[in-house]
């Protein structure tokens, strides 16, 4: 704690709880000495706003983020850590632990899942859990489990300069300055387009990083910032592309080509950005949540991204017929969608998307959260 003193004032003055405190450190001790000072600054704001699973996963991101390098480094230093081991458990049961590459991990969690999904029916008594479970060992051991086979869903948000090949941020252009001895007049100035340092599948580790924490990086949605050589394999591969117009300071999704009503697009573009259901404490994933208008449609709220947000079905009846109310504050900007939420007591909480890059500050309340 001695190189994290904001964290630890804020855990003896009560902002934090220890749970968070503690994975503030966690994160911060994978991080270089010098890189440890902007991490916290960064991340303690969202240990006061979080409940400890959002802040973990958030924590995370913005380790990597701030990590002074490159992630394609990293990354290949990491796969060479892959692997399998058990832990025996009590009463007959025992762990399977798989270290592997974040991308193949959310593709077999998602075909087990949606195989587990296509199991539910009234006759069948085991929880979705237990079906994923059922099914992975049917499947790695050969056993029939008379289900159809399916494909992942991965979804990947791919900055330009990634596809093109950069792995660190485009240089500047510049102007080139004409000799000395030549007459200005005689040799117009020439300008440089940007350029970036050719993509390298297996950087030598031997050799020091030059990138620096405002390198691009790529999104796996579920997980977060990957390296850019796995992204372009990733796009390399994918059937069709989603254009999204996005800010170009903040991030935020601006538009998505398609048509008036919410098209397809802009309901995968909204599932990337929310994650998770937009109410306070809510862990549900966007994708099994349903997307709702912030100002209902019959009171002229518009399909567009700035108006819809992801609610799980139990919230979003919470939101219509229990007495919560939800706005859009009046101090973000038009593009934001940060949602601020009463409840029926008057406490007040509000919610970013995950991919928003400046998150609103909550307003505290001395009511504790819905979680």
């Amino acid at each position: 704690m001695a190189d994290l003193p904001s964290t630890l004032a804020a855990l003896e003055a009560g902002e934090v709880s220890y749970a968070h405190a503690r994975s503030v450190v966690v994160h911060a001790g994978s991080l270089p000495l010098e890189a440890r000072g902007s991490f916290e600054q960064a991340v303690l704001p969202q240990a006061r706003e979080k409940n400890l699973a959002r802040f973990d996963d958030a924590a995370r991101r913005l380790r990597e983020v701030h990590h002074p390098e490159s992630i394609s480094r990293r990354a290949v230093l990491a796969r060479e850590e892959r692997a399998v081991w058990l832990d025996a458990e009590r009463d007959g049961m025992a762990t399977l632990h798989h270290h592997l590459p974040a991308v193949d991990a959310l593709a077999i969690h998602d075909v087990i899942d949606q195989a587990a999904r296509a199991a539910r029916g009234d006759a069948e008594p085991r929880t979705q859990a237990q079906l994923r479970s059922d099914i992975l060992a049917d499947r790695i051991l050969g056993r029939t489990d008379g289900l159809a086979g399916f494909t992942p869903s991965v979804i990947v948000t791919v900055p330009a300069v990634v596809l093109a090949g950069c792995e660190s941020a485009p240089t500047t252009p510049t102007t080139s300055t004409p000799p000395t001895s030549t007459p200005a007049a005689s040799t117009p100035p020439t300008s440089t387009p940007p350029t970036c340092a050719p993509p390298t599948s297996n950087p030598p580790t031997s050799v020091p990083s030059t990138s620096t924490p405002g390198d691009p990086l790529a999104e796996l949605h579920g997980y977060g910032p990957i390296d850019p050589t796995t992204a372009r394999r990733i796009a390399a591969t994918a059937p069709t592309f989603l254009r999204v117009l996005t800010h170009p300071v903040t991030g935020e999704v601006v538009e998505v080509a398609g048509r008036y009503r919410i098209p397809t697009a802009l309901r995968e573009v909204l599932v990337v950005a929310d994650e998770h259901c937009r109410f306070p404490g809510c862990g549900r994933r966007a994708a099994r949540c349903e997307l709702d208008h912030t100002v209902d449609w019959a009171h002229g709220g518009r399909s567009v991204a700035s108006n819809l947000a992801h609610l799980c079905t139990s919230h979003h009846h919470l939101k219509h017929d229990g007495g919560w109310q939800v706005t859009r504050p009046p101090d973000t900007h038009p593009a934001s969608r940060t949602l601020e939420w009463r409840s029926p007591l008057g406490a007040t909480y509000r919610t970013s998307p995950a991919t928003e890059h400046h998150p609103q500050p909550a307003v505290r309340s001395t009511d504790p959260p819905p979680f």
